[in-house]
């Protein structure tokens, strides 16, 4: 395990160290073994080396973080859930969390750090880990770093693989607990990278409980042919809001994204899409202070902690639309 500093990040991204000083604010935007107390023995493999406590991780490659300033390699995940369950054993989800955009907030990691894992974890009840991936700074803030998301994409995939060794080794530390993986804004695009073709075909189909993709800034326009990838989950949910001015200014000269709207394009029935345009909100509206009306915020207590949502209750569903093996539900923002 590794200890961040974030006055040290910070004083590095002054310094030109997060790959593109951030220029404006996004509108909305974006102990192992026995002291777990499950009976599990500790994963044969030794450790990862500790390093000391104002030791960050380089910015330049992915990695991930942990509340209150924990950070790791991404071959060291399992240091990471052993850390997590060590530190609070009544841990009964965990949420795994891929940033998007970072202009304004002190870049990545800092902004997330500050702005969404505490959230995320008071919200639901829940532990939160962040994929961190750099350059989502880059020419803020009227940039869109597609290709440094894309090159994150096999951080990704070796993170999914290590999550499925260790549940596989240490299988009781997921018995009584939920895991999600959320995917927010261009995060999506990490995960579209990491899913080529079969790369998720090796992976346990309950790896994950529910997947989010949140306020998707992936093109809508053959979407359907990388969701079908997500093998990995029973339950993936696709949230679309017309209203998100965000994804409409990503979408200028790139078409339209995913998260905004689905127009005619051709779904997957991998994944379940669910229309928040009547909400009335913009782009960040996984966490609940940016959420509108009971409906929504039950939908998201559901997905964000592990569950599928029980879409045979019609309350606060005003339409439902079949497109091939896919199905939308639009809600109505009360």
């Amino acid at each position: 395990m590794k200890s961040m500093n974030t006055t040290a990040i910070l004083m590095m991204c002054a310094l030109g160290g997060c790959g593109g000083a951030p220029n404006a604010a996004e509108p909305d935007g974006d102990a192992a073994g026995d002291a777990l107390g499950d009976g599990d023995a500790a994963p044969t493999n030794d450790p990862p080396p500790v390093a000391g406590p104002d030791d960050p991780l380089s910015l330049t490659t992915p990695g991930l973080y942990a509340l209150p300033q924990h950070t790791y390699e991404v071959a060291h995940l399992a240091v990471a859930l052993d850390t997590m369950f060590a530190e609070d054993p009544s841990i009964e989800h965990v949420i795994l969390y891929v940033h998007g955009r970072a202009c304004g907030g002190g870049g990545e990691p800092t902004k997330s750090l500050s702005e969404v894992m505490p959230p995320l974890e008071a919200d639901y009840h829940a532990r939160a880990l962040m994929l961190y991936w750099p350059g989502s700074d880059d020419s803020c803030p009227l940039g869109f770093p597609e290709d440094r998301a894309r090159a994150a994409g096999p951080a990704l995939a070796q993170l999914l693989a290590e999550l499925a060794t260790y549940r596989q080794t240490l299988p009781s530390r997921f018995a009584a607990r939920r895991l999600t993986l959320i995917t927010h804004s261009l995060g999506n695009i990490v995960l579209e990278a990491a899913a080529q073709p079969g790369a998720f075909a090796q992976l346990p189909p309950t790896l994950v409980d529910t997947v989010v993709l949140s306020s998707s800034a992936t093109a809508l326009a053959d979407h359907a042919a990388w969701v079908d990838g997500i093998t990995f989950s029973p339950h993936v949910y696709v949230p679309v809001n017309d209203g998100d001015n965000v994804l409409t200014s990503a979408g200028i000269g790139r078409g339209t994204r995913l998260g905004r709207r689905l127009e005619t394009e051709p779904l997957t029935g991998v994944a379940t899409y669910v229309d928040f345009t009547a909400s009335n909100v913009n782009h960040r509206y996984f966490i609940v202070s940016g959420q509108q009306g009971a409906h929504m915020k039950a939908f998201y207590q559901a997905v964000m902690t592990g569950h599928a949502y029980d879409f045979t209750n019609p309350l606060g569903i005003t339409n439902t639309e079949q497109r091939g093996d896919a199905t939308i539900y639009t809600f109505d923002g009360q």
